[in-house]
């Protein structure tokens, strides 16, 4: 690429981010001008997640040439990587040669990436990644490329930055503060959106119910610290047996529910069963005495053409309060007879 026509497209990506055209597709488009000014197949931004670096924003080509691309399985280990070498050296790392690259990802081995320039964000500490990569043949990367990478991810590191604050208080507002499980201000919006998505793919939805037994008692009776650790143990048990997909909500008081996206009814009562099973056998300790605190569940589902958020709810709470009255401590499915 001749050097003015790599100033105009460099200029490009610096205006896109400027007229903040990120706000508008995740990235995709400023990160589509980012790829095409290093004649790279795609770009994406990385951010860190647990130990590991997730692709979260990439650019159009990337999906196209990755059809089934998920962030989480081509996720990539901060230590032992081209992003630990990039913050060890000078901020970026070239890989000219990724099949034999020492720190490559089988899945993006799998998926054949042959190339990719590597270079960190920074804003008050380590927050993510600015890559580019070729898939198809190509001339190698340059140090020149590397440091004009640099220089973008210095660029987008700040709104990066300012997206996290963002989210995480996003994440405080719709989070119960005692079990940190969503609430239903979050339900609402997400459940909502997830049905949506249900009716256009055409997989069904369920939803699980939950009410702690007899929960009054141990308020009554040990008081409301002691009735917040059951609480939150509930809501421990709750998320270590569902998957990363579900919706787990503290609906209210002792009532939880779980919106579980693609999921027939007969799944979600294996699911409502699994969790009644593991809170059945939990002791809790209150002082010198032992308690053993079960679980009532109402399982509905409801197939795409006739699904609502609401009509899940309600048909949901209707077969968890059946449970209760056919002697709590199960779980039961919503029927028409109910």
């Amino acid at each position: 690429m001749e050097c003015e026509e790599k100033i105009r497209k460099l200029l490009e990506v610096i205006e896109s981010v400027a007229n903040k055209e990120y706000e508008k597709d995740n990235w995709r488009s400023v990160l589509d001008r980012v790829a095409d000014l290093f004649e790279a197949d795609a770009s994406a931004i990385g951010e860190t997640a647990g130990g590991y670096i997730l692709y979260t924003k990439v650019s159009s080509k990337l999906r196209e040439l990755i059809e089934d691309y998920d962030p989480e399985r081509f996720k990539v280990p901060i230590g032992g990587s081209a992003a630990s070498e990039a913050l060890k050296g000078k901020g970026y790392v070239i890989v000219n040669d990724y099949q034999n690259y020492k720190y490559a990802v089988e899945a993006w081995k799998r998926a054949g990436l042959k190339s990719l320039v590597v270079t960190t964000m920074e804003a008050d500490g380590f927050i993510g990644c600015l890559s580019i990569g070729r898939i198809s043949e190509g001339k190698p990367f340059t140090e020149e490329d590397g440091k004009i990478l640099k220089s973008l991810a210095f660029i987008f590191s700040f709104i990066i930055k300012e997206e996290i604050k963002i989210k995480k208080l996003f994440e405080r507002a719709v989070r119960d503060h005692l079990t940190n499980l969503y609430n239903r201000y979050f339900l609402e919006e997400e459940g909502k959106r997830e049905i949506e998505r249900a009716k256009r793919y055409r997989y069904p939805v369920s939803v699980i119910m939950f009410d702690l037994d007899d929960f009054k008692r141990v308020n009554d009776t040990y008081g409301h610290q002691e009735g917040d650790k059951v609480l939150v143990k509930f809501a421990k048990i709750l998320r270590s047996r569902i998957r990363s997909t579900d919706i787990p909500v503290r609906y209210g008081g002792e009532e939880f529910l779980v919106l579980l996206p693609n999921t027939t009814y007969r799944e979600a009562v294996l699911v409502a069963e699994r969790i009644r099973k593991v809170m059945e056998e939990v002791t809790f300790r209150f002082g010198t005495e032992e308690m053993r605190i079960t679980v009532s569940a109402g399982v509905a589902s409801c197939e795409p053409e006739d699904c609502s958020l609401d009509t899940l709810i309600y048909r949901a709470d209707k077969a968890m309060y059946r449970a209760k009255r056919e002697g709590k401590n199960r779980v039961a499915v919503y029927s028409l007879l109910n």
